[in-house]
């Protein structure tokens, strides 16, 4: 007996319709779950950096810091007076513009350190840093370098300091870019025996306005500026600074513990000298570069210290603000001795 084949039938039209939308959803599902993941992902490397950059930052101006007035074994006599010389104002030809008399009685050295407190853009004394924000702060560090050179590495384009530690030379410190005239000698008091020869520098911290400026990027950079071979150098050192404030430990009884913070030296007062700064209190804002997909999850608001209204973090940006404290080793050391 033969037996009949059932025709196979096909997907009804309810059927791939109903198909269709099954798919229609996984596929939204799946498409949802990786861009909230790409999303994700976008935002951790936009916290990622802005940490990095902050750390970056916070170690380059640290290192300085502690460093300011670092000049080899030399120590000013408790009779000195310091000044606060541009650091727009470079002259290796003549050192009394970078506040060096050290043959003046009494004698004159330029302040280990320098500040100004939200200038604005038409301040002359900072018309050598290139696109710098107005309003935000700018710190200037003077220090010698912990590197030793000998006479025939003297280059007639820098400025080099030599500190005697010989009682019988004639003077206590040389600063000039002269080879000839370095011959300051170590404790032995021995001609063969130079004391240590150290190139002299300042370097400017501050926030420009841009990181690639020719054309400019729009993207706020923390930049160092300092004198190299007589010429100018300015070098990006972290992208995403939006903002930075800088508070001053000030010891006005010569013991090395600060007594009165200021965002400024003032002036009046026992404080009112960038010489008696014996610690640095930095308020650093970093936002990302660029907005994220998803809505910003960080404070909208931030404070920076006194002084200062609080700065708001845009909508999809990620924000960060750090704040730590430096120590002048070499100043604050001194007096507590």
């Amino acid at each position: 007996m033969m037996i009949r084949s059932k025709a196979s039938a096909g997907f009804s039209l309810i059927e791939l319709m109903i198909a269709l939308a099954i798919g229609l959803i996984v596929l939204t599902v799946l498409a949802t779950v990786f861009a909230r993941t790409s999303s994700g992902r976008g935002d951790l490397e936009r916290v990622t950096r802005l940490v990095e950059n902050s750390r970056y930052a916070a170690d380059l101006i640290g290192d300085d810091v502690r460093h300011a007035g670092f000049y080899g074994t030399f120590m000013p006599p408790s009779d000195a007076l310091f000044t606060d010389p541009s650091p727009c104002s470079w002259n290796t030809a003549d050192v009394t513009q970078l506040g060096w008399q050290p043959g003046t009685v009494p004698p004159r050295y330029p302040a280990q350190l320098q500040g100004w407190d939200d200038p604005g853009s038409a301040v002359v004394t900072l018309n050598c840093l290139p696109n710098r924000v107005a309003g935000t702060d700018v710190l200037a560090i003077r220090r010698a370098s912990s590197r030793t050179v000998t006479p025939a590495q003297v280059l007639a384009t820098s400025v080099y300091v030599q500190a005697s530690q010989c009682i019988n030379d004639t003077v206590p410190l040389r600063v000039t870019n002269d080879a000839a005239l370095f011959t300051l000698r170590t404790a032995a008091c021995n001609v063969a025996n130079l004391a240590a020869i150290r190139r002299y520098f300042v370097r400017v911290y501050y926030v420009a306005s841009c990181n690639e400026c020719a054309p400019s990027d729009g993207i706020r950079t923390l930049k160092r500026m300092e004198v190299v071979d007589n010429v100018y150098r300015v070098v990006s050192l972290a992208e995403g600074v939006e903002n930075v404030q800088f508070e001053y430990a000030f010891d006005t009884n010569d013991d090395g513990s600060p007594e009165e913070m200021r965002t400024d030296i003032g002036t009046v007062g026992p404080a009112a000298s960038w010489s008696n700064v014996v610690a640095v209190r930095m308020h650093l804002l970093m936002r990302s570069t660029e907005p994220g997909m998803s809505a910003d999850t960080t404070p909208t608001r931030f404070d920076l210290g006194p002084g200062h209204a609080g700065v708001t973090c845009p909508d999809r940006f990620k924000c960060r603000l750090l704040t730590t404290t430096f120590r002048l080793n070499n100043v604050a050391g001194r007096r507590e001795t």
